[in-house]
């Protein structure tokens, strides 16, 4: 019995040293230095000015449009899209960006981006298979026939023009451009009723002019005007 009395006391004298004791897990907050510094995006394409305005040819008049830089970290690059479109990205490194004119989405008028995830090798023709099957997919054919005298991309591996009938409506145009950086293969489609090519061309045109990819040094371009921070 007096073994019995000793052994309670010993267990009730080791509970109260154990509570003396903080054993729950400690919380150190985080350094807020830290995780400002990955918040940074710092390759020259990420820190270019944040917005801008330049000045384009649409139909025949000279019109002043606003830009606003977008940072799409799939695709790895940067550009300036026009206040008047709108840009949605996807999983699986889509970008596609759609005319808002008066304030009106149109899905029928777009630029889209591709690339495959950097952990996937691709090459021309994987790709040109992919983007001749999107295409196709939404209704469109592949044409032989010019119907867009330009070109999207001076250095590509290819491009080819597109067009899909529509009955009692403007046919929809446009162009499919595939190219490599850096290893890393991408296509880009331009897409447009026909009666708006004058609006949505300059628009995509300038979007793909104004492209800066993350491991680019030096920016190309070109002829930008009252860029602000």
């Amino acid at each position: 019995m007096r073994k019995l009395s000793l052994f309670i006391l010993l267990i009730f004298i080791a509970f109260n040293i154990m509570a003396c004791f903080d054993f729950s897990p400690s919380y150190q907050a985080p350094d807020p230095n830290t995780v400002e510094k990955e918040k940074i995006k710092d390759t020259p394409s990420q820190t270019r000015s944040q917005s801008k305005n330049e000045i384009l040819k649409i139909g025949d008049q000279d019109v002043t449009l606003d830009f606003n830089l977008y940072d799409d970290s799939n695709l790895e690059l940067t550009t300036y899209i026009p206040q008047d479109m709108l840009a949605s990205s996807k999983e699986g490194d889509f970008l596609s960006i759609y005319a808002n004119f008066n304030n009106k989405k149109n899905k029928k008028a777009k630029i889209a981006f591709f690339s495959p995830i950097k952990t996937v090798s691709s090459n021309l023709e994987n790709m040109k298979k992919v983007a001749r099957e999107n295409v196709t997919k939404d209704g469109f054919e592949i044409t032989d026939q010019t119907v867009n005298n330009y070109t999207l991309i001076e250095d590509s591996d290819e491009e080819f023009d597109i067009i899909k009938k529509q009955e009692n409506k403007e046919d929809m145009i446009g162009k499919v451009s595939l190219f490599n950086h850096n290893e890393r293969m991408y296509y880009i489609i331009v897409q447009y009723p026909q009666d708006l090519e004058k609006e949505v061309l300059p628009r995509a045109q300038n979007i793909i002019n104004d492209i800066m990819f993350y491991d680019e040094q030096f920016e190309e371009n070109k002829n930008s005007s009252n860029a602000t921070h």
